[in-house]
């Protein structure tokens, strides 16, 4: 049996494509060769006429698996039928069909053998019957040549379906994975945010509880309002991959650059000092760039706290150009840690976030300069120019 060949059909037996086609062509052959008139010095038509047309005609319901054997039957009708001097007709019709499926099912090299092994056939067959050959041979290599190029071309088109339908969900595959990858940026993104503020106010909550209890209420309330939106952020992006999972197109979480101050206030009301400016047309800047923009920010906002303390000062600078080039900048000025404030041990996604960040930029269009203020602290600057 060949070995499959990519782009096309394989079988483990008849389709009822081929059920129908061979039923059809059973039919025309029966019908067809019954009412033949024989030619001057042919033979007529009887049962064994009949028997080999039909045989070639049930032999290519298995061509999609067995094209040999398909092929071997065809040949073995078409020379019994010349060799008995039968007139040209409809009994002949599996042969060129035989040829074709060859063509489509066969490597080109075999193809051709099959033509030769038609030509040689039709040669004995004729001359068994006692035809002489002449031109008719050639009109025998035409039509068995056309026949196996016509093969060979629904073979060839069926392989660049079949690659370009690869192609594609070789295409949908990258893109389910480019976005859960920005899913889970943005997992971690929140959830590190949303832990380290609680982190801290829980430390200054326990320094405070017994010397000003009084105190203790502000940070209780900023750590209830950043475990509720890390909630309402994390079911979010979790019905989106339960929505992905079962085949609706993925989508990003909705957070944009008009977002960002309202990020402010609440880390604000977390016990940090923080100064925002927002310049130009947030509007204009395309969405994946907001998106992408905004997660520098809560990141920035989030390493300031982590590593500068609620001692610092923090500065947020969001610029869009008339260009609509922007530029986002997150900067500390290094700060110094309050009296019982607890420090995590170990970083949330360490040395994870900034590598994420640069990822996201860049793959945005932009580029990320991370690194020490000139005044002291630290400086986060995303660049987008003339983002689009």
């Amino acid at each position: 049996m060949i070995a499959a060949t990519p782009g096309r059909e394989v079988a483990d037996g008849p389709t009822r494509v081929d059920l129908v086609g061979a039923g059809l062509v059973l039919v025309l052959v029966v019908v067809g060769s019954t009412q033949i008139e024989p030619n001057a010095g042919s033979r007529s038509v009887d049962v064994l006429a009949v028997v080999c047309g039909a045989a070639g005609a049930v032999a290519l319901a298995v061509w999609r698996r067995w094209i040999f054997v398909t092929v071997g039957i065809v040949l073995v009708a078409i020379t019994i039928y010349l060799g008995r001097d039968y007139p040209g007709g409809p009994a002949l019709l599996p042969g060129p069909l035989s040829l074709v499926a060859l063509g489509y099912s066969a490597p080109r090299k075999v193809g051709l053998a099959g033509v030769v092994a038609f030509i040689v056939v039709t040669s004995t067959g004729h001359i068994v019957g006692g035809v002489e050959l002449g031109l008719f041979q050639l009109v025998i290599v035409g039509w068995a040549s056309a026949a196996v190029l016509a093969g060979q071309a629904m073979a060839a088109r069926s392989e660049r379906a079949a690659a370009a339908r690869e192609r594609e969900e070789h295409r949908h595959e990258q893109a389910l994975v480019a976005e859960r990858l920005r899913i889970a940026q943005d997992l971690h993104d929140s959830v590190a945010h949303a832990i380290s503020t609680i982190n801290v106010q829980a430390g200054v909550a326990a320094h405070l509880a017994d010397r000003r209890p009084d105190q203790v209420h502000d940070s209780l309330k900023a750590i209830r309002v950043a475990s509720r939106d890390a909630l309402d952020e994390l079911g979010s992006i979790l019905h989106l991959l339960r929505d992905t999972d079962r085949g609706a197109a993925p989508r990003s979480p909705a957070v944009r650059l008009d977002g960002v101050g309202d990020l402010v206030a609440r880390v604000r009301d977390g016990g940090l000092a923080v100064i925002a400016r927002v310049d130009g047309d947030l509007d204009a800047v395309p969405v994946a760039v907001s998106t992408a923009a905004y997660r520098v920010v809560q990141e920035g906002l989030t390493n300031v706290r982590r590593h500068a303390g609620l001692a610092a000062a923090a500065e947020v600078v969001v610029r869009v150009g008339v260009d609509r080039a922007l530029v986002v900048e997150v900067v500390d000025d290094g700060g110094r840690t309050r009296p019982g404030e607890v420090r995590p041990a170990a970083d949330v996604g360490a040395g994870l976030g900034l590598v994420g960040m640069r990822e996201r930029v860049e793959a945005t269009g932009g580029a990320l300069e991370a690194g020490p203020a000139p005044a002291g602290g630290f400086r986060l600057r995303a660049t987008w120019v003339g983002a689009s």
